[in-house]
């Protein structure tokens, strides 16, 4: 009697799996919020399809998408049965480097980003000082190029060029206003020429 139990629990079992395949197939997928990254690699990135059991689509098939780094956030909605809808929260660009990519707001390096990025353009020798480059960008927001050697930091602007080793001393020193000439910050002095 007990065999008998579990066959039928392990029949109805498996008709409603086959059921949920058969009876709630996705018949849209809805990507919002996606501005770099193309719809159709989206998708072949969650393999979300029309067609796939509805039931069990799940947060699972977003693990991919999120490794990219041009997104922040994703997230998997189901508003109701056979829809499913990805929402997408992109990193911004902000400053372009010279290889190519650019830096987010965040700080996440994005591949091939430097043509939509909007901030001064980056160049340098040496590990990229990331954290130094963003806080030099905000407080410099008229600077049209950020330069970075193991000697210091420079921030182009079109009024003039300033000069520290340290990002730290050009960041106080913006609070001062916009560099006009050449100006040499160092923890001891200024020195500033035409």
């Amino acid at each position: 009697m007990m065999g008998m139990r579990l066959v039928l629990a392990l029949l109805l079992a498996a008709t409603l799996y086959v059921a949920s395949l058969v009876l709630f197939p996705v018949e849209t997928v809805v990507v919002e919020g996606h501005r770099h990254l193309p719809k159709e690699e989206i998708l072949n990135r969650t393999q979300l399809y029309p067609g796939e059991p509805w039931l069990w689509v799940g947060d699972g098939r977003l693990k991919a998408l999120r490794q990219d780094p041009w997104v922040a956030e994703a997230r998997l909605e189901k508003p109701r049965v056979g829809e499913v809808r990805l929402v997408l929260r992109e990193r911004e660009p902000f400053l372009p480097l010279a290889d190519g990519n650019a830096l987010a707001t965040d700080g996440t390096v994005l591949p091939k980003g430097a043509g939509v990025a909007k901030g001064p353009r980056v160049e340098g020798q040496g590990p990229l000082p990331v954290q130094d480059l963003l806080a030099l960008a905000r407080a410099y927001p008229e600077a049209t190029r950020l330069r970075y050697t193991p000697a210091g930091f420079w921030v182009e602007t079109p009024q003039g060029v300033a000069f520290a080793p340290e990002a730290r001393l050009l960041v106080e020193y913006a609070q001062a206003g916009v560099p006009k000439g050449k100006v040499y910050l160092y923890s001891w002095g200024v020195s500033i020429s035409p």
